[in-house]
């Protein structure tokens, strides 16, 4: 029987291709591992409690989903920008989570340096990447549906500030099969009348109002109790972008989960790091639920005890 003979030229091919086989599958477990060898660097404030527990639960999402070194840089006094950086260098750092507000203030000096994303902060799209703790649309109209199943239009007053929300609001209303009427103010004058004329004309049983994070149309001092006081009155269903809202009287809002931000942060820089992608900013996905049960009492809505054990927070936090 005859040999099968290769020639060197054929060998050489065959070892080659094997090669180049080995090391595909070498890049490609080290890409795939998120952050893979990488440095990360945390710029955060040091805060008391109960503050400090936000920033402590971003971080140990961060920790859960990156596998290389990680450097935390906690800020409790006026630090200079250069003393930044250079202590960054000495560390070798690769990419850099900012967070909260003394965070954000290193972003300009950092953004050109290093892969760079923000959190624990409500940001919007302005150049920069990070999750943001507003809530998305998308899961605020589910959980309305779910809450007060009648419902079918949303009502919405907001500023040239949050138009990108409401961009994104539209899209959410038509997934939740909901109507979204949209109310542009230029000014808290402005905003008044058109909550004026909304709770004047809402029929109770279909409509509901949405307020966004927006300090002009949720103006604590005006607005909200406006809003507070005329939607008991006309039992009208209110739910609102910010979590404090929801125990003064609102219906219910959403809370962040502070580790699945972390865990989403570390996810956006391995692809900013290893693929070079700019993610923009990415809405809070929570779903942790709180529920006014004395308002949803008032407006006749009633929840079975499945339904009540899923909420992350209830108030008042007595006798419901």
């Amino acid at each position: 029987m005859p040999r099968c003979r290769w020639s060197s030229s054929k060998y050489k091919l065959l070892i080659s291709t094997r090669l180049l086989f080995y090391k595909a599958c070498i890049t490609f477990v080290f890409l795939a591992s998120p952050s893979a060898a990488a440095t990360l660097a945390i710029v955060y404030p040091e805060v008391p409690a109960p503050y400090k527990q936000v920033f402590d639960q971003i971080i140990e999402g961060i920790e859960a989903k990156h596998f290389g070194t990680l450097v935390k840089y906690p800020i409790d006094s006026p630090v200079a920008p250069d003393s930044l950086l250079q202590k960054m260098e000495s560390d070798q750092v690769d990419m850099v989570v900012t967070l909260g507000r003394r965070g954000l203030s290193f972003n300009k000096i950092l953004k050109n340096k290093y892969p760079l994303v923000t959190g624990a902060l409500p940001i919007k799209p302005n150049g920069i990447s990070g999750v943001s703790l507003i809530a998305n649309p998308t899961n605020l109209f589910k959980q309305l549906r779910e809450l007060s199943p009648d419902t079918q239009r949303i009502h919405v007053v907001y500023t040239a500030k949050t138009q990108w929300l409401i961009d994104k609001a539209q899209t959410s209303a038509q997934t939740n099969k909901l109507e979204l009427i949209s109310y542009k103010a230029a000014d808290i004058r402005e905003a008044v009348k058109h909550y004026q004329q909304i709770l004047k004309t809402a029929d109770q049983k279909k409509d509901s109002i949405w307020v966004p994070l927006d300090s002009v149309t949720a103006n604590e001092k005006v607005i909200l109790p406006l809003l507070l006081r005329e939607s008991w009155e006309n039992n009208l269903v209110v739910f609102s972008s910010k979590p404090g809202h929801v125990k003064r009287g609102f219906l219910f809002t959403l809370f962040p989960d502070s580790s699945q931000d972390g865990v989403r942060l570390a996810e956006m820089l391995n692809s900013m790091f290893h693929e070079g992608e700019k993610p923009g900013v990415q809405l809070s996905d929570s779903l942790r639920v709180g529920v006014n049960l004395r308002t949803a009492s008032h407006l006749g809505l009633e929840y079975s005890s499945q339904l009540k054990s899923s909420f992350y927070q209830t108030f008042p936090q007595s006798n419901y």
